[in-house]
């Protein structure tokens, strides 16, 4: 099930990523690399059975929606074969540590001076996002955060992506951010 599930991801998932990464990367002059997605590499990676990839799939821990730091992974629990030949090349604390990503924001990010700029940008009656979502809904989402009635930290981070992208996109990068 886990290789079918990581096959499954690779024809789908991480070929949206690319696609994004990629013209991220190309829109600020970036060119960025993949080293783990060689095709050799990815194929031996997908015939590995699952114990070379994850320590404990039976008590591997689920995220949690309302606090991702907690993340979904104990120390060391995946990549155990890159984990392992690099041991001897790596300190400890990094081939043993717990794994570090970007991840959405947290409650704090959209609190504070932040909250008003997300409020000056996702508000506003020229806001881009006005074109597809109703303004009103938008209000009320950053009106029950900044109150602190619900988190809405993750659709806040969303909403913000859409309305820089848009900016960036389909007014060419001329509106100010």
């Amino acid at each position: 099930m886990v290789n079918a599930s990581l096959y499954f991801e690779s024809k789908t998932f991480l070929h949206g990523l690319f696609v994004v990464e990629d013209k991220l990367s190309m829109a600020h002059s970036l060119e960025t690399r993949v080293p783990f997605m060689d095709n050799d590499l990815v194929d031996f990676a997908l015939r590995l059975p699952p114990s070379m990839k994850l320590n404990d799939l039976e008590s591997a821990p689920q995220v949690d929606e309302d606090d991702v730091s907690k993340g979904g992974h104990r120390n060391a629990d995946g990549k155990v074969v890159l984990r392992q030949a690099m041991m001897r090349l790596l300190p400890p604390e990094i081939s043993s540590g717990r794994k570090r990503g970007f991840s959405a924001p947290d409650a704090s990010w959209f609190a504070g001076e932040s909250i008003e700029y997300v409020r000056r940008l996702l508000c506003d009656s020229d806001a881009r996002i006005n074109e597809y979502l109703n303004p009103e809904y938008v209000q009320r989402i950053v009106r029950e955060h900044r109150q602190g009635a619900v988190n809405h930290r993750l659709l806040i981070w969303s909403l913000l992506s859409f309305e820089w992208w848009c900016r960036q996109f389909l007014d060419g990068g001329r509106t100010r951010v």
